[in-house]
């Protein structure tokens, strides 16, 4: 009887241990569509480790699972310099990409952006601030690098209903 029991239990723990082997290989596809930017997206895969996708001709090839993303870099070259944006979240529609087994995900996101302007008062101060906003709702941080050097003192105009310029200037930090 205890030689059945022990025979038994194997088969279930090969059996199992088969059938979480089938699962983890199970394979699907993400394509990301930046427009004319470069993308790096970071997804977190585990507790201890994350998948890194290039946007390009050919999805990659990923485990079939849920995943959340980390880290999202954009960048377009023009004239000799590379002009970056970073993304650590909120992520809006990205915040849950849904791999199927034998399906290919595409991912939109980046370009063309949506700036919108946050405005603040304290007292009889007045902060006009901005947030950075891509096609799938993520968001970026607000500034961006060229040439890996922070791009400082971006420019705004606030315009009447009739097209006038009322005040324009550069927005200061800090």
């Amino acid at each position: 009887m205890k030689k059945k029991d022990i025979w038994i239990s194997l088969a279930i723990i090969a059996v199992c241990g088969l059938s979480i082997l089938l699962y983890m290989q199970r394979k699907g596809y993400v394509g990301i569509d930046a427009g004319p930017a470069e993308a790096v997206l970071q997804l977190k895969s585990n507790l201890f480790t994350n998948i890194t996708i290039n946007s390009g001709a050919e999805p990659a090839a990923i485990n079939a699972r849920t995943y959340r993303p980390k880290y999202l870099s954009l960048s377009i070259k023009e004239n000799g310099r590379i002009w970056r944006i970073e993304s650590s979240g909120p992520w809006g529609d990205l915040s849950k990409i849904k791999v199927r087994n034998d399906e290919a995900t595409a991912l939109k996101l980046g370009p063309p952006f949506l700036i919108k302007p946050q405005i603040r008062k304290n007292r009889s101060r007045l902060s006009i601030g901005f947030t950075i906003i891509g096609q799938a709702g993520e968001q970026y941080r607000n500034f961006i690098t060229k040439n890996n050097s922070v791009v400082t003192g971006a420019k705004f105009k606030i315009i009447d209903e009739t097209g006038n310029v009322f005040e324009s200037g550069k927005f200061q930090y800090g």
